[in-house]
């Protein structure tokens, strides 16, 4: 109990003695891009099925893509937490393959740092998926209450991202956010009896709210 007092103790001396620090939020629906990918299904006692991918990513589809995210900057440089929740379905289904989607989320979570440079701003962002497939394989349905909590999501790799914005200023604290980025990443998902392998490029076009302490 002592150490936790410390640390909020450190916490609010910073945010209340550092004045050039300045917090903010979005919001930021928007459109994603998704290229042809490699796709391997593996599955007991069976060939595995190995093709390049075509997907969909249907941003208007619900739950509908958007991203949301929460950092600081401090003299142009700063750290941004952020949820980006992809969706991506396959199109060019083989025959053994009744539906492979991944649409409650190709959720990437990520860890940005933040940094305007000769008046840009840009983010280099690391972190991982949690993703919820949804497939039939062979005839055999993965069962989507399993996973994290019972809810089917996995935290399955790694994702990296790079992006530039623009903020349109709506005043002291409220601003426009547009934003264009590509992300990278690798999902492996469970699919009965075995998994299936998605890595997954994608381009991010953004405009939403945002919000500046």
């Amino acid at each position: 109990m002592p150490k936790i007092s410390v640390i909020l103790i450190i916490l609010i001396n910073i945010l209340t003695t550092e004045a050039s620090v300045r917090w903010h939020a979005g919001f930021t629906p928007g459109l994603s891009l998704v290229p042809p990918a490699p796709l391997v299904i593996r599955q007991e006692n069976h060939e595995s099925i190995r093709l390049w991918a075509n997907y969909r990513s249907a941003p208007l589809k619900l739950p509908p893509y958007y991203s949301a995210r929460l950092g600081f900057m401090d003299n142009g440089r700063g750290w941004e937490a952020e949820l980006n929740h992809l969706k991506v379905y396959l199109k060019n289904l083989p025959e053994e393959v009744d539906r492979f989607s991944i649409s409650h989320g190709y959720n990437q979570i990520f860890i940005n740092r933040i940094f305007n440079a000769g008046g840009i701003n840009r983010k280099v962002g690391l972190g991982w998926v949690a993703a919820h497939p949804e497939n039939t394989v062979r005839g055999l349905k993965l069962d989507e209450k399993k996973g994290l909590f019972g809810d089917g999501y996995y935290l399955t790799g790694p994702a990296i991202q790079y992006g530039t914005w623009k903020e349109i200023p709506l005043g002291k604290h409220f601003f426009l956010l547009a934003e264009v980025r590509i992300s990278a990443a690798w999902a492996t998902v469970p699919v009965v009896n075995g998994s299936a392998s998605a890595p997954v490029v994608a381009v991010h076009l953004q405009f939403g709210p945002g919000f500046r302490l």
